[in-house]
């Protein structure tokens, strides 16, 4: 039975006190069903954490579950947004989490393909973990860049024109990948340095 996680996803807030770097930012999150909870739930909070304002976008509108054991049976999350109503929102990171069935989904939404190729045109940064890394080949935005991936689509990645890269975490200009969810400290490093202009 999945968890009934309350997600106070209508609230903005930061860390205690006046150190709330990431004030003024805005992050989409973007899941679909199966998506991994460590690569959402972390950066959903880290960011919060942060004062960064996060949004939670995806193909609909509703309640979706990670990953779960199963693949779909996992911690419930809520979709705020369509990736169609926040495409001309100001955006200044755009944050993909993996998992096996949320990055298949997206990979094949053509409205989340167009938002990442038009991110990553516009130089507003785009993260990826893990099998998220499906969308960004799928968008078409890793030729010539420097990408890592688990070592299993490390292929897709080549094959794409992306130059494989077997470190924990890559950053190369606006996009920034990580291997797996216990790479996120990394990732995380050097993302917000990246979020603050460094």
């Amino acid at each position: 039975m999945a968890s009934e996680y309350m997600d106070p996803i209508d609230h903005r807030s930061g860390s205690v006190g006046n150190n709330m770097r990431l004030e003024g930012c805005r992050v989409a999150i973007i899941i679909a069903d199966g998506y991994h909870e460590h690569e959402f739930w972390f950066p959903y909070y880290r960011f919060r954490e942060e004062g960064a304002e996060v949004i939670v976008a995806g193909p609909r509108v509703g309640v979706v579950y990670g990953e779960g054991r199963h693949g779909k049976d996992g911690l419930r999350a809520e979709i705020t947004h369509t990736v169609e109503q926040i495409a001309d929102m100001n955006l200044d990171v755009v944050y993909l989490p993996g998992g096996i069935f949320c990055p298949l989904e997206l990979r094949a939404h053509r409205p989340t393909l167009e938002l990442v190729r038009r991110a990553v045109e516009d130089n507003v940064i785009v993260a990826a973990i893990c099998h998220a890394q499906w969308i960004l080949v799928s968008a078409g935005v890793v030729e010539g860049r420097r990408i890592t991936c688990p070592g299993d689509m490390a292929d897709d990645v080549r094959n794409a024109g992306g130059i494989f890269v077997d470190e924990k975490c890559v950053r190369d200009g606006n996009i920034i990948t990580a291997v797996y969810f216990g790479y996120l400290p990394e990732q995380f490093r050097v993302l917000i340095p990246a979020m603050l202009g460094d």
